[in-house]
């Protein structure tokens, strides 16, 4: 399942740089998590997946626009904290939350968490809070589900990690 999100994310990460922000305001680099599976507590995790194991950082290749961080949950929860590194990069992660609805995949607006949220369904596949405070994207996604994880689940977690940024 993570190799599903996995590519998503590398094509956003691959995406070529379009102009330049255009703000008066000055762009300030955010600072790769360090510790990514330390942004969530186990027993939060265990709300969705009870007895679940210690989480396993896995990698993701950035590049000059954005870095990447992710946390795996037996194979069931995942967690990605992405980061600006330019201004381009600050586009790139608002992409994420303006994602469109498909057949495949339903997308609903979340109100109240972080600067703008969005909650996805991937029919069959897996269900994602995205949430972006900032020039960071916090991705929390629950793979295989049944019945799917809901949106006032994954909330408290995604608030969570966006408490420690």
């Amino acid at each position: 399942m993570r190799a599903r999100r996995m590519g998503w994310l590398l094509l956003i990460l691959a995406a070529p740089a379009c102009g330049s922000s255009g703000g008066g305001e000055p762009f300030t680099p955010t600072t790769p998590v360090a510790d990514i599976c330390g942004m969530l507590a186990l027993s939060s995790v265990q709300t969705l997946v009870p007895g679940a194991s210690a989480g396993a950082t896995f990698t993701v290749n950035g590049n000059a626009n954005l870095w990447a961080r992710g946390c795996q949950w037996d194979d069931r929860i995942s967690l990605m904290i992405e980061g600006a590194l330019t201004s381009h990069g600050v586009q790139v992660l608002s992409s994420e939350i303006q994602v469109t609805s498909n057949a495949n995949r339903q997308v609903t607006p979340v109100a109240g968490l972080g600067d703008e949220a969005v909650y996805l369904v991937n029919v069959g596949l897996d269900e994602i809070l995205n949430a972006r405070k900032g020039s960071y994207v916090v991705s929390l996604a629950a793979y295989d589900s049944s019945p799917p994880v809901s949106e006032t689940a994954l909330q408290p977690l995604v608030v969570e990690v966006l408490g420690k940024l």
